[in-house]
């Protein structure tokens, strides 16, 4: 399944887009190795329905964000759109914490706990992710593959 950019489909899409907080940190930081790559991708954000899960909010929305009124003004635009979801994560928060906990103590690559969140929505059959937004393809591909996720 490949999403094409194209006049069809508008920010009241259907197709359900997860991003990841590092998307944010390097489309908003023009000294981050991947803005550019960021600025290519960010049309996504106006394209596809947004679902924000409130832990990749909390990651993103940090002190250092805010204080930039011009960031800020920017995010908040994005997350008003129309087909903006803010999800919540309470379904997910014991599982995700005890698999990120089981992980760091029996593996060099563990998940950070707003990642071990994003995998196990991506995993739930009751949440439709179309696509997700990531610079960490190592980290989601396998649930990505299993859920037939396409990762942008």
């Amino acid at each position: 399944m490949e999403y094409r950019k194209n006049a069809t489909m508008n920010r009241n899409s259907n197709y359900r887009l997860l991003v990841d907080s590092g998307f944010f940190f390097a489309l908003f930081n023009p000294r981050d190795q991947r803005h550019e790559d960021a600025c290519e991708k960010q049309e996504w954000l106006d394209i596809l329905a947004l679902v924000m899960p409130w832990p990749t909010l909390y990651e993103t929305v940090n002190t250092r964000f805010v204080r930039q009124r011009e960031t800020i003004a920017r995010f908040e635009s994005i997350m008003r759109a129309p087909g903006t979801e803010f999800l919540d994560d309470n379904p997910y928060r014991l599982a995700a914490y005890n698999y990120t906990i089981g992980q760091a103590k029996t593996r060099h690559h563990a998940l950070s706990l707003v990642d071990s969140v994003l995998c196990a929505i991506l995993d739930d059959v009751n949440v439709r992710i179309d696509a997700m937004l990531t610079f960490n393809h190592r980290d989601f591909a396998d649930v990505c593959r299993t859920q037939n996720v396409e990762l942008l």
